[in-house]
Protein backbone atom coordinates (compact mmCIF):
# COMPACT_ATOMS: atom_id res chain seq x y z
CA UNK A 1 0.00 0.00 0.00
CA UNK A 2 2.79 2.33 0.23
CA UNK A 3 3.74 2.03 -3.25
CA UNK A 4 0.09 3.17 -3.59
CA UNK A 5 -0.32 6.05 -1.38
CA UNK A 6 3.46 7.07 -2.66
CA UNK A 7 1.73 7.47 -6.59
CA UNK A 8 -1.52 8.94 -5.46
CA UNK A 9 0.77 11.51 -3.51
CA UNK A 10 2.39 12.13 -6.71
CA UNK A 11 -0.73 12.88 -9.05
CA UNK A 12 -2.07 15.09 -6.35
CA UNK A 13 1.06 17.14 -6.07
CA UNK A 14 0.63 17.17 -10.01
CA UNK A 15 -2.90 18.13 -10.13
CA UNK A 16 -2.17 20.80 -7.82
CA UNK A 17 0.04 22.82 -9.35
CA UNK A 18 -1.79 23.06 -12.46
CA UNK A 19 -5.01 24.22 -10.50
CA UNK A 20 -3.47 26.73 -7.94
CA UNK A 21 -5.81 29.42 -8.36
CA UNK A 22 -8.67 26.91 -8.40
CA UNK A 23 -11.30 27.40 -5.73
CA UNK A 24 -13.21 24.02 -5.65
CA UNK A 25 -11.03 21.02 -6.48
CA UNK A 26 -11.97 17.38 -7.17
CA UNK A 27 -9.30 14.20 -8.00
CA UNK A 28 -9.21 10.63 -8.30
CA UNK A 29 -7.24 7.88 -8.89
CA UNK A 30 -8.01 4.16 -9.35
CA UNK A 31 -5.48 1.24 -9.75
CA UNK A 32 -8.24 -1.22 -10.24
CA UNK A 33 -10.72 0.37 -7.88
CA UNK A 34 -13.49 2.78 -7.56
CA UNK A 35 -12.47 6.23 -6.43
CA UNK A 36 -15.16 9.57 -6.23
CA UNK A 37 -14.55 12.78 -5.68
CA UNK A 38 -16.76 15.29 -5.11
CA UNK A 39 -16.31 19.30 -4.18
CA UNK A 40 -19.14 21.71 -3.75
CA UNK A 41 -19.35 25.42 -2.36
CA UNK A 42 -20.78 28.65 -2.97
CA UNK A 43 -19.36 31.83 -2.15
CA UNK A 44 -16.37 32.31 -0.22
CA UNK A 45 -14.34 28.99 -0.87
CA UNK A 46 -11.36 27.14 -1.13
CA UNK A 47 -12.66 23.42 -0.99
CA UNK A 48 -10.81 20.63 -1.95
CA UNK A 49 -11.83 16.41 -2.56
CA UNK A 50 -9.33 13.42 -2.95
CA UNK A 51 -9.94 9.93 -3.77
CA UNK A 52 -8.42 7.09 -4.41
CA UNK A 53 -8.62 3.16 -4.52
CA UNK A 54 -6.97 -0.03 -5.35
CA UNK A 55 -7.76 -3.87 -5.68
CA UNK A 56 -11.00 -3.48 -5.61
CA UNK A 57 -11.19 -1.04 -2.69
CA UNK A 58 -13.90 1.63 -3.10
CA UNK A 59 -12.75 5.30 -1.88
CA UNK A 60 -15.69 8.08 -1.72
CA UNK A 61 -14.43 11.70 -0.90
CA UNK A 62 -16.80 14.60 -0.48
CA UNK A 63 -16.51 18.42 1.04
CA UNK A 64 -19.23 20.70 0.64
CA UNK A 65 -18.85 24.32 1.73
CA UNK A 66 -20.27 28.09 1.80
CA UNK A 67 -18.39 31.22 2.62
CA UNK A 68 -21.81 33.83 2.47
CA UNK A 69 -22.76 37.27 3.44
CA UNK A 70 -18.74 38.03 3.60
CA UNK A 71 -17.55 34.45 5.44
CA UNK A 72 -14.99 32.39 4.14
CA UNK A 73 -14.86 28.89 4.35
CA UNK A 74 -11.95 26.21 3.56
CA UNK A 75 -11.53 22.72 4.10
CA UNK A 76 -10.28 18.95 2.51
CA UNK A 77 -11.60 15.64 2.47
CA UNK A 78 -9.80 12.68 1.73
CA UNK A 79 -10.64 9.00 1.03
CA UNK A 80 -7.56 6.65 0.52
CA UNK A 81 -7.89 2.52 0.48
CA UNK A 82 -6.52 -0.58 -0.51
CA UNK A 83 -8.93 -3.21 -1.03
CA UNK A 84 -11.62 -1.91 1.40
CA UNK A 85 -13.94 0.99 1.74
CA UNK A 86 -12.89 4.57 2.35
CA UNK A 87 -15.82 7.07 3.27
CA UNK A 88 -14.97 10.81 4.11
CA UNK A 89 -17.22 13.73 4.26
CA UNK A 90 -16.60 17.16 5.11
CA UNK A 91 -18.32 20.61 5.68
CA UNK A 92 -17.32 24.00 6.21
CA UNK A 93 -19.68 26.77 6.13
CA UNK A 94 -19.02 30.45 7.10
CA UNK A 95 -21.70 33.32 7.48
CA UNK A 96 -21.26 36.99 8.36
CA UNK A 97 -18.69 39.69 7.90
CA UNK A 98 -15.57 37.86 9.79
CA UNK A 99 -17.00 34.71 10.17
CA UNK A 100 -13.92 31.94 9.20
CA UNK A 101 -14.96 27.81 9.51
CA UNK A 102 -12.27 25.05 8.07
CA UNK A 103 -13.08 21.25 8.25
CA UNK A 104 -10.42 18.73 7.04
CA UNK A 105 -11.86 14.95 6.98
CA UNK A 106 -9.55 11.78 6.23
CA UNK A 107 -10.02 8.55 5.87
CA UNK A 108 -7.63 6.07 4.98
CA UNK A 109 -8.02 1.64 4.89
CA UNK A 110 -6.23 -1.19 4.07
CA UNK A 111 -8.54 -4.21 3.71
CA UNK A 112 -11.06 -2.67 5.84
CA UNK A 113 -13.33 0.37 6.53
CA UNK A 114 -12.55 3.37 7.76
CA UNK A 115 -15.30 6.68 7.68
CA UNK A 116 -14.52 10.06 8.72
CA UNK A 117 -17.00 13.10 9.35
CA UNK A 118 -16.80 16.80 9.40
CA UNK A 119 -17.86 19.62 10.25
CA UNK A 120 -17.62 23.00 11.28
CA UNK A 121 -19.90 26.19 10.73
CA UNK A 122 -18.88 29.87 11.83
CA UNK A 123 -21.64 32.57 12.18
CA UNK A 124 -20.86 36.28 12.80
CA UNK A 125 -17.24 37.61 14.16
CA UNK A 126 -16.20 33.87 14.50
CA UNK A 127 -13.61 31.44 14.00
CA UNK A 128 -14.71 27.50 13.82
CA UNK A 129 -12.28 24.44 12.93
CA UNK A 130 -12.61 21.18 12.85
CA UNK A 131 -10.52 17.87 11.85
CA UNK A 132 -11.60 14.44 11.77
CA UNK A 133 -9.46 11.29 10.72
CA UNK A 134 -10.35 7.45 10.68
CA UNK A 135 -7.38 5.16 9.76
CA UNK A 136 -7.64 1.13 9.95
CA UNK A 137 -5.66 -2.17 8.58
CA UNK A 138 -8.36 -4.78 8.67
CA UNK A 139 -10.34 -3.39 11.11
CA UNK A 140 -13.38 -0.65 11.51
CA UNK A 141 -12.55 3.17 12.51
CA UNK A 142 -15.26 5.71 12.88
CA UNK A 143 -14.63 9.22 13.38
CA UNK A 144 -16.81 12.46 14.08
CA UNK A 145 -15.65 15.75 14.90
CA UNK A 146 -17.77 19.05 15.03
CA UNK A 147 -17.04 23.27 15.86
CA UNK A 148 -20.01 25.51 16.43
CA UNK A 149 -19.37 29.18 17.02
CA UNK A 150 -20.82 32.14 16.51
CA UNK A 151 -20.18 36.01 17.81
CA UNK A 152 -22.81 38.04 17.55
CA UNK A 153 -23.93 41.98 18.17
CA UNK A 154 -20.11 42.49 19.04
CA UNK A 155 -19.12 39.10 20.75
CA UNK A 156 -16.65 36.94 19.34
CA UNK A 157 -16.80 33.03 19.04
CA UNK A 158 -14.33 30.06 18.44
CA UNK A 159 -14.79 26.58 17.98
CA UNK A 160 -11.65 24.00 17.72
CA UNK A 161 -13.02 20.29 17.44
CA UNK A 162 -10.22 17.19 16.45
CA UNK A 163 -11.32 13.21 16.68
CA UNK A 164 -8.94 10.66 15.22
CA UNK A 165 -9.42 6.81 15.44
CA UNK A 166 -6.98 4.45 14.37
CA UNK A 167 -7.40 0.11 14.26
CA UNK A 168 -5.62 -2.65 13.38
CA UNK A 169 -7.69 -5.89 13.35
CA UNK A 170 -10.56 -3.98 15.71
CA UNK A 171 -12.71 -1.36 16.02
CA UNK A 172 -12.71 1.97 17.08
CA UNK A 173 -15.18 5.02 17.42
CA UNK A 174 -13.86 8.48 18.45
CA UNK A 175 -16.13 11.89 18.25
CA UNK A 176 -15.79 15.31 19.63
CA UNK A 177 -18.17 18.08 19.79
CA UNK A 178 -17.13 21.91 20.32
CA UNK A 179 -19.49 24.90 20.38
CA UNK A 180 -18.52 28.99 21.04
CA UNK A 181 -20.53 31.31 21.48
CA UNK A 182 -19.89 35.36 21.85
CA UNK A 183 -22.71 37.93 22.59
CA UNK A 184 -23.07 41.26 23.03
CA UNK A 185 -19.30 42.41 23.23
CA UNK A 186 -18.46 38.87 25.28
CA UNK A 187 -15.81 36.05 24.09
CA UNK A 188 -16.70 32.41 23.52
CA UNK A 189 -13.69 29.97 23.48
CA UNK A 190 -14.61 26.23 22.87
CA UNK A 191 -12.26 23.54 22.41
CA UNK A 192 -12.29 19.40 22.42
CA UNK A 193 -10.10 16.42 21.55
CA UNK A 194 -11.12 12.58 21.15
CA UNK A 195 -8.57 10.23 19.95
CA UNK A 196 -8.92 6.51 20.04
CA UNK A 197 -6.33 3.70 19.06
CA UNK A 198 -6.69 0.02 19.06
CA UNK A 199 -10.78 -1.14 20.30
CA UNK A 200 -11.90 1.60 22.85
CA UNK A 201 -14.51 3.83 22.79
CA UNK A 202 -13.97 7.96 23.19
CA UNK A 203 -15.91 11.22 23.21
CA UNK A 204 -15.62 14.45 24.48
CA UNK A 205 -17.55 17.74 24.51
CA UNK A 206 -17.44 21.40 25.44
CA UNK A 207 -19.46 24.54 25.61
CA UNK A 208 -18.74 28.33 25.88
CA UNK A 209 -20.63 31.18 25.89
CA UNK A 210 -19.83 34.70 26.65
CA UNK A 211 -21.93 37.56 26.11
CA UNK A 212 -21.98 41.20 27.97
CA UNK A 213 -18.12 41.68 27.56
CA UNK A 214 -17.36 38.71 29.62
CA UNK A 215 -15.09 35.65 28.92
CA UNK A 216 -15.83 32.24 28.94
CA UNK A 217 -13.78 29.56 28.12
CA UNK A 218 -14.49 25.02 28.11
CA UNK A 219 -11.81 22.87 27.11
CA UNK A 220 -12.68 18.63 26.83
CA UNK A 221 -10.55 15.74 26.26
CA UNK A 222 -11.01 12.01 25.76
CA UNK A 223 -8.06 9.62 24.93
CA UNK A 224 -8.04 5.66 25.28
CA UNK A 225 -4.53 3.90 24.41
CA UNK A 226 -5.56 0.37 25.00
Amino acid sequence: MTRFVTCFAIALFLTASNNAQAQVTANSFSNGGTATATASGRGNVNLTANAAASNGGRATAVMNGSGLNGGRATGSSTAITNGGIAYSQGNSNAYGPGALSNADSFAASNYGYAGSVSNANALGNSYADSTSGAITNGGVALSNSTANAAGLYGGYGQAQSSALSTNSGGFGVSQSTANGMGTWGGVGAAQSQAVTIGSGFSGAEANAHGNWGGFSGASAEHIVFP
